[in-house]
């Protein structure tokens, strides 16, 4: 069985954290000062609209466009100076693509900003597929993409999906997809309880276990 992979990004490839919390906090500040505290310690990895809304609240839901607007302005503008790959990964990027293993990305951040760190760190050729939240005309989920890979290339219907979330965990087991969690990344404090987890792994490098 020809073995492949689907990545979630944020928190999983790369570490993005001080900038995403960089925006949220300056932005929240501006438009919801009562909200700051919450700010600092929301979830990375949702859908922008979905995480902007519960930053704001309920009292502040007028100013959710605006919120989203600043964000991508903003984020979009400081995401190649304050993102980084996790230790390990360009290597084994590079070894998988060198064994000729199918991967592909699906994340929930927006294309642009993914589409300019793939090009800042010249890694468009190692994934056969980049699905964004925004890479279609409707916003999409975690769950869409997965099914866009499948559809795309039937060979991914057995692959390993590795990524740091519960969505991520969710999303893996519903497509019926071994889930590899990332405990470096950015869900940490979530509860993991009605997740299959198939492998955790704490470095970046363990991937290559599972190809033995």
């Amino acid at each position: 069985m020809t073995k492949a992979f689907i990545f979630d990004f944020d928190g999983t490839l790369v570490d993005s954290e001080q900038a995403i919390y960089h925006c949220f906090q300056s932005i929240t500040k501006q438009l919801a000062p009562n909200r700051v505290e919450y700010a600092k310690n929301i979830l990375i990895g949702p859908p922008l609209r979905d995480t902007a809304s519960e930053i704001l609240g309920p009292e502040h839901q007028d100013s959710l466009d605006e919120f989203v607007q600043l964000f991508i302005k903003m984020h979009d503008e400081q995401a190649i100076q304050h993102t980084q790959p996790y230790p390990d990964v360009i290597q084994v990027l590079k070894e998988l693509h060198n064994q000729n293993i199918p991967m592909a990305v699906a994340t929930n951040k927006r294309l642009a900003p993914t589409q300019k760190l793939m090009d800042h760190f010249a890694w468009n050729d190692y994934f056969q597929f980049i699905e964004c939240s925004d890479s279609q005309s409707e916003i999409r989920n975690k769950n869409d993409m997965i099914q866009s890979i499948f559809y795309k290339n039937e060979l991914f219907q057995t692959a390993f999906f590795v990524g740091d979330t519960v969505n991520d965990g969710i999303s893996s087991n519903q497509a019926q997809l071994k889930f590899i969690k990332a405990k470096y990344g950015y869900g940490k404090r979530q509860k993991w309880n009605n997740v299959l987890v198939n492998k955790e792994i704490n470095n970046f490098s363990e991937i290559l276990d599972l190809l033995k």
